[in-house]
């Protein structure tokens, strides 16, 4: 019996010894090789690229991989669960690492700056004898967001001006202001107006030819955000049509009326000349007749 037992104690030591001495001769190391876009953005995909080292080593029969993605982001469906590498794939030589991609959702609610994400890797099939590794991948909101206002109405020109304020962290490329068929707004000519690039906590302006009436006005806006994306935001502007009526500025009239104003004195002007030469012209001829 007690052979039995020393039997054992023996065996273990020796498959303990051999395991550490294959463990010893198989060295990985996993290095992050990309990232893209970088910074990545909240609300949309960050393409990463992992490579494992060392794999070439036969006695490392493989290799398993496993990526964590924390809390700021997320695995398609596809990559839940571990990645296996056959032993024997590098055996001609050909290559020296094995490539692993990822496709990571990036939280909406993830914070701007630097999120960590975990690999668990281990030589084989089996993560039980797993090492691990963190790494870090950058995130910067590059989507924009704008406060938008009424500047001026004129209803008797027919013209309504929109302010935009860029308030976002962020500049903007190729931004651009587009009304949509509504209600309260009816729109006369291009319903397209394109503003170009608005800096962070920078205003324009967007003019319209327009007939508006009290209520809310829907705005899309596209612009290139700083990761090179092209996107879409909705606004509502709050428009009260009494703000802008009987004001100082427009008692003089619109130019349309100034110019009805002006062509009729003209008129009045001539007529008066005229008449006023007509009559000259008939005291002139009593004159020579007496």
């Amino acid at each position: 019996m007690k052979k039995i037992g020393t039997l054992l104690i023996v065996s273990f030591t020796f498959a303990i010894v051999f395991l550490s001495v294959v463990s010893a001769a198989c060295s990985l190391s996993v290095s992050l090789v990309n990232q893209d876009p970088n910074p990545a953005v909240q609300g949309d995909t960050v393409k990463v690229l992992f490579q494992v080292s060392g794999v070439q080593d036969s006695s490392c029969e493989g290799a398993s991989f496993q990526l964590d993605p924390g809390y700021s982001f997320s695995l398609s469906p596809q990559d839940v669960g571990v990645k296996f590498l056959e032993g024997g794939t590098f055996s001609q030589g050909f290559k020296n690492e094995w490539v692993i991609p990822y496709t990571l959702g990036v939280n909406k609610e993830a914070l701007d700056g630097d999120s960590e994400v975990t690999v668990h890797y281990s030589p084989g099939s089996d993560l039980g004898s797993q090492l691990s590794k963190k790494f870090t991948l950058t995130i910067q909101d590059s989507r924009a967001d704008f406060e938008v206002y009424v500047k001026d109405y004129n209803s008797l020109t027919k013209s309504i001006t929109f302010e935009i304020l860029n308030i976002a962290k962020v500049d903007t490329q190729a931004l651009t202001v587009l009304i949509p068929d509504q209600e309260n707004i009816e729109i006369k000519g291009s319903n397209v107006n394109i503003v170009g690039d608005l800096d962070s906590n920078e205003y324009t302006t967007a003019d319209f030819e327009a007939t508006a009436k009290s209520g809310d006005l829907n705005l899309v806006f596209l612009y290139t955000d700083q990761a090179e994306v092209r996107r879409t935001i909705e606004k509502t502007v709050a428009f009260n049509s009494k703000y802008f009526e009987d004001r100082a500025a427009d008692q003089g009239g619109s130019p349309i009326v100034t110019w009805i104003i002006l062509v009729v004195v003209i008129g009045l002007i001539v007529a008066w000349y005229l008449r006023r030469k007509k009559k000259k012209k008939l005291l002139a001829e009593r004159r020579r007749h007496h």
